[in-house]
């Protein structure tokens, strides 16, 4: 029986080591260009094992994801819960919110790239809804922050109530994010990308005016 621990561990510890391997990877190349042999070589298993472990690719590469994402959700944990940010107005927390794209494309431009990668290789292998669910769990969901800090803002008057939220939350999200991954992947013209922060910044401002009650 011990022994049957034993090699469970190991087993355990490799496959924790593949999954690191396969998100440094990630981050320095496309999804779809990287290959089993090379996250093999990465973590020093042999890439039949790791076939034996993970079944498939796309198993791994989402594994990888979901620490990826759980690492970048570690550098979130407090900042919402601290006095700084509930001290402001319903306005002001929605801004400080929405700031996270701007701080994710300044300073993990990899993270972004790596989000554009996976999306594509994601749609390509047709990977369904049941293998995405822990990648799915893994997602850093701002909804509850957004809706607590939209309700605050009703409540003290600082935010319009006339506003449907749910869509505005989709609508607003989803264009920052897909800004700062366009800016990520850089410049196909010269000098495209140059007032990058200054436009994440500009869409924010127009979201914050728009629901703004002053």
């Amino acid at each position: 029986m011990e022994y049957k621990k034993i090699m469970e561990n190991a087993k355990n510890d490799r496959m924790n080591d593949a999954v690191e391997a396969a998100a440094r990877l990630l981050l320095e190349r496309e999804v779809g260009e990287l290959k089993m042999n090379d996250i093999a070589a990465a973590c020093e298993i042999g890439v039949a094992s790791l076939y034996r472990y993970f079944g498939t690719k796309a198993s791994l590469v989402i594994k990888a994801a979901c620490l990826l994402w759980r690492s970048v959700r570690s550098l979130f944990d407090g900042v919402f819960e601290c006095g700084y940010y509930k001290e402001k107005d319903g306005l002001g927390q929605l801004g400080e919110l929405m700031k996270v794209f701007r701080v994710l494309y300044i300073s993990h431009k990899d993270f972004l790239r790596f989000l554009d990668s996976f999306d594509r290789y994601i749609i390509n292998e047709k990977i369904t809804p049941e293998e995405m669910d822990e990648y799915r769990r893994s997602v850093l969901d701002f909804y509850p922050l957004f809706e607590a800090a939209f309700k605050t803002g009703v409540k003290d008057g600082s935010l319009r109530a006339d506003v449907d939220f749910k869509t505005m939350y989709l609508a607003v999200t989803h264009s920052l994010m897909q800004l700062s991954e366009k800016f990520a992947r850089g410049d196909i013209f010269e000098g495209e990308n140059a007032l990058a922060e200054q436009e994440l910044d500009f869409m924010i401002g127009m979201a914050i005016d728009y629901i703004s009650a002053k």
